[in-house]
C-alpha cells in the first residue's frame, strides 16, 4: 500500500515525546504531593477486578492544552479522536473491549465487511435502529457524505486522508506536480459523478471501490475520517458561517464573527454514540456530555456507557493535571486524563498511589535506520556488529525505566503484536560489545569505525544516545554525534544531502491502524519512498527487491493469518538484512482517580477505554 502523505505525521511527535513525558511529571513527583495523594485516597484504588459496574455517576477528564475540533473528519489519530469514538462518533468498524481489545469488530456496520474483486470492493451494511441525536436514522448518505468531506481541502487541513488516496477516482495533477483527485468535496457538482459510483449507496449497504487493493480497509473504516456526517450539520455551518465581523466570544480575541463560527462550528458535536454534547463547547473550557437519548445499546457491541456525565476540563497546564490527579480533591477522585506523567513516580509512590498508575504502550517505537548507501553502512557486516553492540537496556533506563518502554526487537509495536518484544535466540538486551568487535576485527576492518549518528535534541534523547555510544564504542566504533532540534529534525534528515552527512538516523514511528501494512511499506519501501527530493520516510534508503515481493504478496493475501505471517517474514528479513536497529517500545505513565471504577488502558486507543469505565 502506497501511503498518503499525511499517514507520516505521527512519526514527528516522536522527536520530541520523551521532553513532554519530563514535562508533564515536574511539579508531580515531590514528596509533599506523595503524601498528600496518599492521605486523600478515600479508599485503596480501584482495580478492574473490583465489584462489576454499575451505571451511574459522573466521569470527569482533565485535558492539559485545549481541544482543537471534534470534527470526526479533521480529527487526527490521538487520545481526543479516541475519546470521541467510544463516546459520540461511531463508525463502520471499531476495537473490542477487555482481552478483545485488538480485535476489529462491525460498528455502524454488522460486520467488518465483505471482500470482492479481489480486495478492490469492499462492502459493508449498516445496522438497523442505529439513529443521531435528534433520533434520524444514520443512513449510508451520511457515510458517503462523511468521506466527500474529506476531499475538500478548503477544510480537510488535518485528519488522515485515506479515502482521496484509496478510492477509485479520477484524478488530476497539481501546480506543484502532485496527483491530486479531481473531486473537491461535496460541493463539486462537476466531479461528483465518479465519486458517488466509488462510494455507492443501495439501501443500508454502502459499497467503495478502491483503485488498489487494500486488505486492510477494514481496520481504514474504522478512523475518524470514516465516520458519517448529517447533512444539516453542514447545511446549519454555512448558514452560521455568514455572520457579521464582530468579535469572537472568549477564547477567541481578535478573531472576527466568522472565524469565532467556524472555530466553534469545528467544535460541534453530531452524537451517534452513547453521548451528546449538553450545551455547546467552550473553547479553552471544556463541556459535558450526558446520555444521548437516541442511543439503543441494542445497536452497539462495544460501549456499555456506565457514567451518567462525562464532565471535560480544558486550559489546563500538565503540571496541574498531575497534581489534581494526585491530590484528588472533591470530584477529582472519580478522573482521568492521558497527560503524561514522570515514569519515575512509580518509584515514589506509596501502595493506594501505585494502584492508581498505568503504563500502556503507545503504539510508537523508537528504533536506528542505518544508511544502506554510506560508506560505512553499505557493508553487511558493519550493520550486523552495529546492532549487535546496541544496548537497549541502557537505552529504556536512560528514557526513564520499565515504566517508559519495554526493549524490542521489531519495528512492528505490541499494538499489533507483542512478538517483537521476545528477544531474539542468543540475543542479549544489554548487547554484545566484545562480540560485535571481534566481528569487525575477524573481517579485516580497520578499527575504529567512524559512525555518524543523527537525532532529535532533548534531556532524555541527548541522554540516551550518549548511553548507546558507550556500547557502540567498546565494539571498535569511533561515534561522532549530531543532536537536532525537534522542529528541524525529519527536515533535517529527509533532505537529499543526508544520505553523505550521516550513517544511521534515529526514527519514531506510530502508525495509524495497529497493522504491519501501515509500517514496513512506510518505512521501507523505497518504490514509494526515495526520489530525486529525498528518500521519504525510507531515510536509510533502504531497497531490496526481496524484501519488496515479500511486501507485496502481504497486502494481496486474503486470509489474515496468512497475512500477518507473511508481514512477519519481511519484517524478520528486513532485520537480517540491517536494515533497522529497534529500540524501544515506548509507554506512558497515566494517572486516575482512586473512585474510577475498571480502569483500562485500550491496546489500540492508548488511553482509558471509556466504552467500559464507570465510577463510583
Amino acid at each position: 500500500m502506497s501511503l498518503p502523505p499525511r499517514l507520516h505525521s505521527l512519526a514527528r511527535v516522536g522527536a520530541v515525546l520523551t521532553a513532554v513525558v519530563a514535562l508533564a511529571g515536574t511539579a508531580a513527583c515531590t514528596p509533599e504531593d506523595l503524601m498528600a495523594a496518599r492521605q486523600a485516597d478515600p479508599t485503596v484504588a480501584a482495580t478492574a477486578g473490583a465489584a462489576p459496574p454499575q451505571s451511574g455517576g459522573t466521569l470527569n477528564v482533565l485535558v492539559a492544552g485545549n481541544i482543537a475540533t471534534w470534527d470526526p473528519q479533521v480529527m487526527y489519530v490521538g487520545p481526543e479522536a479516541f475519546f470521541a469514538q467510544r463516546t459520540f462518533v461511531r463508525t463502520l468498524t471499531t476495537y473490542g473491549t477487555g482481552d478483545r481489545e485488538r480485535e476489529l469488530v462491525g460498528d455502524l456496520a454488522t460486520d467488518t465487511g465483505k471482500a470482492s474483486n479481489g480486495g478492490r470492493t469492499w462492502a459493508f451494511t449498516l445496522r438497523e435502529g442505529v439513529k443521531w441525536q435528534d433520533g434520524t436514522p444514520v443512513t449510508c448518505g451520511d457515510i458517503r457524505r462523511g468521506v466527500a468531506r474529506t476531499f475538500d481541502r478548503t477544510t480537510h487541513v488535518a485528519g488522515t486522508n485515506y479515502a482521496s488516496f484509496l478510492l477509485d477516482v479520477p484524478t488530476k495533477v497539481t501546480a506543484e506536480g502532485l496527483e491530486k483527485p479531481a473531486y473537491t468535496g461535496p460541493s463539486d457538482r462537476k466531479n461528483e459523478k465518479p465519486f458517488l459510483k466509488a462510494v455507492a449507496c443501495k439501501g443500508r449497504t454502502i459499497t467503495f471501490h478502491l483503485r488498489t487493493p487494500e486488505r486492510d480497509f477494514p481496520r481504514i473504516v474504522a478512523l475518524p475520517e470514516f465516520a458519517p456526517r448529517p447533512a444539516a450539520a453542514d447545511a446549519g455551518a454555512k448558514q452560521a458561517g455568514s455572520t457579521d465581523g464582530s468579535t469572537g466570544s472568549k477564547g477567541s480575541e481578535g478573531s472576527t464573527g466568522t472565524e469565532s463560527t467556524e472555530l466553534q462550528a469545528s467544535l460541534d458535536v453530531f452524537s451517534t454514540g452513547p453521548y451528546r454534547l449538553d450545551g455547546d463547547w467552550q473553547a479553552g473550557q471544556g463541556g459535558t456530555f450526558v446520555r444521548n437519548e437516541h442511543w439503543d445499546p441494542d445497536t452497539d457491541p462495544v460501549r456499555k456507557a456506565y457514567p451518567d456525565r462525562i464532565v471535560v476540563t480544558t486550559g489546563l497546564t500538565e503540571e496541574t493535571v498531575i497534581e489534581r490527579l494526585l491530590n484528588q480533591q472533591e470530584s477529582d477522585a472519580q478522573a482521568v486524563s492521558w497527560v503524561k506523567a514522570s515514569p519515575t513516580l512509580r518509584h515514589q509512590a506509596g501502595t493506594a498511589l501505585r494502584a492508581r498508575l498505568t503504563f500502556p504502550y503507545t503504539g510508537s517505537v523508537d528504533y536506528l535506520a542505518l544508511n544502506m548507501r554510506s560508506a560505512t553502512m553499505s557493508k553487511a557486516v558493519v550493520r550486523e556488529a552495529f546492532a549487535l553492540a546496541t544496548n537497549r537496556a541502557t537505552y529504556v533506563t536512560a528514557t526513564g525505566g520499565e515504566g517508559a518502554g519495554s526493549p524490542t526487537w521489531s519495528v512492528l509495536g505490541p499494538s499489533i503484536g507483542e512478538a517483537g518484544l521476545k528477544a531474539p535466540k542468543g540475543a542479549s538486551v544489554e548487547g554484545d560489545p566484545e562480540a560485535a568487535r571481534k566481528l569487525l576485527e575477524g573481517t579485516g576492518i580497520t578499527l575504529p569505525v567512524k559512525v555518524r549518528v543523527v537525532h532529535a535534541r532533548s534531556l532524555l534523547i541527548d541522554k540516551a544516545y550518549a548511553a548507546l555510544e558507550a556500547g557502540w564504542e567498546r565494539a571498535g566504533f569511533d561515534v561522532e554525534r549530531t543532536s537536532v532540534k525537534p522542529e528541524d529534525y525529519y527536515k533535517t534528515i529527509e533532505k537529499p544531502s543526508s544520505v553523505k552527512d550521516y550513517d544511521v538516523f534515529r526514527g519514531s514511528w506510530q502508525p495509524d491502524i495497529p497493522s504491519a501494512s501501515g509500517v514496513l511499506p512506510a518505512l521501507f519501501d523505497a518504490r514509494i519512498n526515495i526520489d530525486s527530493s529525498g528518500p521519504g520516510q525510507d531515510v536509510g534508503y533502504f531497497d531490496d527487491k526481496a524484501v519488496a515481493r515479500l511486501m507485496d504478496r502481504a497486502q494481496a493475501t486474503a486470509d489474515p493469518k496468512e497475512r500477518a505471517a507473511a508481514w512477519a517474514e519481511a519484517d524478520a528479513l528486513i532485520r537480517e538484512k540491517g536494515g533497522y536497529v529497534a529500540l524501544a517500545a515506548t509507554k506512558v505513565l497515566h494517572i486516575h482517580g482512586a473512585g474510577v471504577l475498571h480502569y483500562d488502558d485500550h491496546a489500540i486507543g492508548g488511553i482509558v477505554d471509556l466504552a467500559t469505565v464507570a465510577v463510583r
